[in-house]
């Protein structure tokens, strides 16, 4: 037997090019025959950072109910298996995984697993925490999760544990946004599972699924990338998954044994590579030998994989099977130097797996998951910032934070396509990543204030319906702010107290702030779960703060009648309702009390706003025709949805800094219309308490912003928070779509932004999270703000979309900010406010036993990390400790090329002379995931039509920078530390 297997061996190494001591990184690729067609056999597994489990129970394997795997055992039978025999290969992609398991491993298995990265026979391919969704993680986290993951392979493993190509085979639908992130992470190549049914079926009949991706061409070669689509999602071909828990049968080659059946198997393999073949322009096919959490057994794998090599390899005349990585598939089909064709300025959503199934539902799929994300890392940019202030001291609460943040990205985190408890466990890591921060936000307070000051200090998580001790019970309390944006700001600040009591609120140099006290609506009052004693809201404008800076507040109770400070109800015997701040007008109709104007600089334009339902579809998916709308899905009965009010009772107020109308639609729909003083957004709060559901058919609740903007069937949506992607109605732009279903078919994914525009005017809404949205009108905007389904769509979540609590359906608050702007005006107020979404100012607020005259005379200061304010197109998208005496920053030009004629042009920054607590001797430019010095970084060269090798590049010189417009620059900063409190 010993001397049979030496043989076998001995056959398989003779067919490939063995690997041999010293050869470098990523040069471990067997050859392949030019005469023949080469399958490049790719041993995987998907394993998916939470789902139908949370991403403990699949680290574990434990609730084995709902899914029987455990990653922890995959990767012990991987490894094992490996070390069998020389020519094996295996991917692996998620570093949340692999950083636990790492972390359990005794000093000579980690040994041995370096030995294996070394040697190219394991791989890692993508490298991030976990493989994001592309349609709802905003681009700032999704490169910190992509940054937390390769700083750990590359810290652990060196360069050749840094992957050279992005593996994004699961995520439903791509981003350009992303696209152009892994371009400027210096991958060669990105793998792409899940494009549109009818995009595949032309690619694969054009033989044009591997393209070179241009999302930007301003961008020049910096921004392309080389993508090849899998032909069959990333699961391995059919009657050839050897898991334990596939039914395909395993190769039996005994003759002796009854079953033998190496004939067939061959000549359906043959067959499907046949098939394949003709999809692909290379004499080069990639194969993916695995699927979801497979290989916990890999010796069924790797066994039966070895046979059909040998096996094949020694029938066949035209294929060369041979173990391989994507890594070095994508060398194979460079060194052919063909000519490929582009994808130029466009994306791959929306995803429909087929005519009735557009997967588009899932943009908006649990609103406040989604809102508790973005929050989330609203806290995390501002806590990285202040963290550069204390050192290292809290770098394993940071850590907490970012592992939390990281793993929400996860395609089915953020994307809200998990079961119930699954984004339950999200949120309680985000809780305690949020909780982990507030350590360092309260140590730097300390540092830079002195001791005392208080170290009791909270978020006030559930502002947001209005409740929170802190502001309602206590006589004194003290509310710091921090900016972590690079410009001065003024922004409102809102908190729930009770009527009884009147206030004085102090900035910290002593002057008095004039605020409103707010009354808080019945809708909010009877939310089910609010345990308050606040009947108003206090709301007063913190002004100028600080760039990367911190103001503090002292608020006081007082036996003063402030009566004045309250919003005073408004009755108004005309037809119409004028809410105004001497900069906008807003007009409602008395009738209907709806919105019906809009008025700014001198022009009036019609404007209304409503909310509407479309009807869900039931159904048992028994077919394409059966689709139920669902988490991943939308697919409404209707086409035009049906208001859920024609009318709004309405009650209005005017404040010192905030003018509102409150309007309720029925007994779960409520809104507040805002207006602050000097500001030009219109701000629209709205309130869903529990979508009633009757006729066991659920809904999709939108809302619609109608305008007369000219549209021409064309709207704009952003990608991931930056680029505007132009939209068509009913329209793609390589391939012909088939309406079938003509409003899910519509949507996209908008992460803080969509907008119209014709010749003269732009309307943009901001949202405060991800939702899915359209233009289904000309000069029509329409947003999906919340789903309540009752039955699954049937693709794999085996749960409807149905959020309770309190023994109700979830209540949503939630908000979007409308512009409108005259095209002709130097406009950029769209892009600021888009950016301060994500980085808002961040206040804690704290109880205090300090008389006002103690805390103005030792804490009259206010403190900012910069020495000045950077311009408004530039911002600082990420400051944080890197290692010992070193900070990461990356800087970030905001506007696209010719979208503004003031601010879409180069600006030099010297990044020496932008911070205060630290000099800088030594910058670094790095790749945009900081894990390779960019002077180091080598991509692939590809041809393709309409070539232009223009670089945009600019260079570090003597620390000076030059940022073009939507460019993002990586820095590695070596620093000398500066007193924090001098």
């Amino acid at each position: 037997m010993i001397n049979v297997l030496k043989l076998f061996v001995y056959f398989l190494s003779c067919t490939f090019l063995p690997y041999s001591k010293g050869t470098k990184c990523g040069e471990a690729c067997h050859r392949t025959d030019p005469d023949k067609i080469n399958i490049h056999l790719v041993p995987h597994t998907h394993d998916d950072v939470g789902w139908l489990k949370t991403v403990d129970q699949y680290y574990y394997g434990s609730n084995k109910g709902h899914a029987p795997f455990g990653v922890q055992y995959i990767l012990d039978s991987v490894v094992s298996e490996l070390q069998k025999n020389t020519i094996r290969r295996f991917v692996y992609v998620e570093s949340a995984y692999f950083w636990r398991w790492w972390e359990e491993l005794d000093e000579n298995d980690k040994e041995m697993v370096k030995n294996l990265i070394n040697e190219g026979r394991l791989e890692f391919l993508h490298g991030g925490w976990c493989m994001s969704d592309e349609a709802t993680p905003h681009y700032t986290a999704m490169i910190d999760q992509m940054t937390l993951g390769l700083k750990f392979l590359n810290s652990t493993f060196g360069e050749c544990g840094r992957p050279s190509v992005s593996w994004q085979i699961d995520p439903f639908g791509h981003s350009s946004e992303v696209a152009i992130e892994f371009a400027e992470m210096g991958f060669d190549a990105l793998f792409l599972g899940r494009i549109d049914h009818e995009d595949h079926k032309a690619r694969k009949n054009d033989k044009n699924m591997e393209v070179v991706w241009r999302p930007d061409p301003t961008l020049g070669e910096a921004g392309d990338l080389f993508v090849s689509v899998l032909y069959n999602l990333y699961t391995a071909p059919a009657g050839f998954c050897f898991d334990t828990y596939c039914s395909d049968e395993p190769i039996m080659d005994n003759k002796k044994f009854h079953g033998y059946n190496i004939d067939e198997k061959i000549k359906k393999f043959e067959d499907q590579m046949e098939q394949y073949g003709a999809a692909y322009k290379a004499k080069n096919i990639l194969v993916t030998m695995g699927s979801d959490f497979t290989y916990s057994v890999a010796a069924s794998w790797f066994k039966n994989i070895d046979k059909l090599i040998k096996y094949t390899n020694s029938r066949s005349k035209t294929l060369n099977l041979l173990y391989s990585t994507p890594s070095c598939y994508v060398k194979a089909v460079n060194s052919l130097n063909l000519t490929w064709s582009t994808k130029e300025d466009d994306d791959f959503f929306p995803y429909g797996s087929d005519e009735h199934s557009y997967w588009t539902g899932y943009f908006t799929s649990r609103p406040t998951l989604k809102y508790m994300v973005y929050k989330a890392n609203n806290i995390l940019q501002a806590t990285k910032q202040l963290a550069t202030v204390i050192g290292n001291k809290f770098e394993d609460e940071e850590f907490e934070f970012k592992r939390a943040l990281a793993i929400a990205q996860h395609h089915d985190g953020v994307s809200g396509t998990e079961k119930q408890h699954v984004a339950d466990d999200y949120a309680v890591y985000l809780e305690e990543g949020i909780n982990a921060g507030k350590k360092i936000f309260i140590e730097t307070y300390k540092t830079l204030y002195g001791v005392d000051y208080p170290d009791d200090q909270h978020f006030g998580n559930l502002r947001n319906i209005s409740q929170f001790n802190i502001t309602e019970d206590n006589q004194n309390f003290v509310i710091t702010l921090y900016n972590p944006l690079s410009r001065i700001i003024s922004t409102p600040i809102k908190f729930p107290v009770q009527q009884s009591f009147h206030y004085k609120i102090y900035h910290c140099n002593g002057t008095t702030v004039e605020y409103d006290l707010i009354p808080i609506s019945a809708n909010v009052l009877k939310l089910p779960g609010r345990h308050s004693n606040a009947t108003h809201d206090i709301i007063f404008i913190a002004k100028d703060l600080p760039p990367l800076g911190i103001t503090n507040y002292y608020i006081q109770v007082t036996t003063e009648n402030l009566s004045n400070a309250a919003l005073t109800a408004v009755s108004n015997n005309n037809s119409i309702i004028t809410l105004s701040n001497g900069n906008i007008t807003l007009e409602f109709n008395k009738t209907d009390g709806l919105l019906q104007s809009v008025t700014k600089n001198g022009k009036t334009w019609p404007f209304y706003q409503n909310f509407y339902i479309y009807n869900a579809a039931k159904g048992y998916n028994y077919n394409a025709d059966t689709r139920a709308s669902g988490a991943y899905i939308f697919r409404p009965i209707e086409i035009d949805p049906k208001p859920v009010s024609l009318t709004a009772n309405i009650t209005q107020y005017h404040g010192i800094n905030v003018f509102e109308v409150h309007q309720t639609f029925s007994e779960w729909l409520s809104q507040i219309v805002r207006i602050y003083k000097d500001s030009v957004d219109i701000e629209f709060e709205w309130l869903i308490d529990s979508i009633p559901i009757t006729d066991w058919t659920g809904i999709e609740l939108v809302t619609r912003y109608t305008t007369d903007v000219n549209s021409n069937s064309t709207f704009y949506t952003d990608s991931n928070g930056r680029r505007w992607m132009k939209r068509i109605r009913n329209k793609r732009k390589y391939w012909n779509l088939t309406i079938t279903e003509p409003v899910a078919s519509n949507y996209y994914p908008l992460t803080t932004s969509i907008c119209l525009r014709d010749n003269t005017k732009q309307v943009t809404v901001i949202t405060d999270r991800p939702e899915g949205g359209t233009s289904m009108h000309d000069g029509e905007l329409e947003l999906m703000l919340h789903r309540r389904l009752l039955y699954d769509d049937d693709k794999g979540v085996v749960e409807p979309l149905d959020e309770t609590a309190f023994g109700k359906g979830l209540s949503v608050r939630g908000t979007h900010i409308v512009q409108i702007n005259e095209l002709t005006t130097s406009d950029v107020e769209h892009r600021l406010k888009a950016v301060e979404s994500a980085y808002h100012p961040v206040p804690v607020f704290a109880k205090t036993l300090f008389h006002l005259n103690e805390w103005i005379t030792n804490y009259n200061r206010t403190f900012s990390l910069l020495l000045k304010e950077l311009p408004p197109n530039i911002h600082i998208l990420t400051l944080e400790r890197w290692q010992k005496n070193q900070l990461l920053l990356r800087l970030e030009h905001i506007f696209q090329a010719n979208e503004n004629r003031d601010y879409a042009h180069p600006v030099d920054i010297n990044i020496k002379e932008i911070f205060k607590f630290f000099g800088i001797y030594k910058i670094q430019e790095l790749t945009l995931a900081a894990n390779l010095e960019k002077e180091k970084l080598k991509r692939l060269k590809w041809n393709f039509e309409r070539q232009n090798n223009t670089s945009i590049s600019s260079k570090l010189i003597n620390g000076t920078i030059t940022l073009l417009p939507m460019q993002i620059k990586t820095f590695l900063l070596f620093i000398e530390e500066k007193d924090a409190q001098n």
